[in-house]
């Protein structure tokens, strides 16, 4: 009967579920990537710019890329903070840890490494297999497009980052890797930084044949009045100008292969422009 009582008691312990972490998220990313798992509920504390999806809106904020507000942090008593490696401050991520708070950090490089965060994500909230699944639906759906577009023509392309100074993004951008996925040819790939400026010179003497203007629902910009300031460049005399979702390409999250796929359209469309021209002369 003893024996009996001891099992009954070990099994009704090891069904009780461990609280879920309290989790600080620093990076936008990343908050939508918990939700996408059903952990969403566990962050207690974000950044500026979590906005997606809408409950994310209703986080309270500790702060944004230039600065994180501490005592707020350790007042939400986190059990981990989860950070962005290149995007947030790192003098105040290093203070966190010297205060012995638990701390791990993402930094997505390639389109892949979306799906491995992911499982990370899965890991580290107890919701594996969620993770797993939504990892290889992305993973497949990365394998298809880059199937469709590997194999065409390139399509020189000015990637408008900002506009006053003009700034583009260099080799090795974030948004390089939908742009070479879709079969685009960044004229200025050969830059010394990740998202350099450049000038108008530099960009008149380059002639790309698509110009792409990244805009955010979000985050509103002021772009370049191209018609207007570069009136001689042969993309704008040809109206090769689109303006893709900088929401979801430019967030490491599953919708990114929503921009990825729209991304591939524009420079598909200015590909059979070209070919067209080419084909009546």
């Amino acid at each position: 009967m003893r024996l009996l009582t001891t099992l009954l008691l070990l099994s009704s312990l090891s069904c009780m579920a461990a609280p879920p972490p309290r989790l600080v998220v620093l990076a936008p990313h990343l908050v939508e990537q918990l939700y996408n798992i059903d952990a969403g509920k566990m962050i207690v504390g974000t950044v500026e710019h979590a906005d997606y999806p809408v409950a994310a809106s209703k986080i309270p904020r500790v702060g944004n890329y230039a600065g994180l507000q501490l005592e707020k942090i350790l007042a939400l008593k986190p059990d981990l903070v989860l950070y962005w490696q290149s995007g947030s401050p790192a003098a105040d991520i290093s203070r966190l840890q010297s205060l012995g708070i638990r701390t791990v950090a993402f930094e997505a490089k390639t389109l892949d490494d979306i799906a491995t965060d992911l499982l990370h994500l899965g890991e580290l909230t107890g919701q594996p297999q969620q993770a797993k699944q939504l990892a290889a639906e992305f993973r497949q759906r990365l394998s298809i497009l880059r199937q469709q577009y590997q194999q065409q023509t390139a399509v020189t392309v000015f990637y408008e980052l900002w506009d006053e100074p003009l700034s583009t993004i260099g080799p090795n951008a974030w948004p390089m890797q939908a742009l070479s996925l879709c079969g685009g040819k960044n004229i200025f790939a050969d830059a010394s930084s990740a998202y350099p400026q450049v000038s108008a010179e530099a960009l008149l003497q380059r002639q790309p044949q698509l110009i792409l203007q990244p805009t955010s629902n979000t985050e509103a910009r002021r772009l370049t009045d191209f018609p207007q300031r570069f009136a001689s460049l042969r993309a704008v005399q040809l109206n090769q100008l689109a303006k893709p979702n900088a929401d979801l390409l430019h967030r490491a999250t599953l919708r990114t292969l929503d921009g990825v796929a729209e991304l591939c359209q524009m420079l598909a469309k200015s590909r059979a422009f070209y070919a067209d021209k080419a084909a009546q002369h």
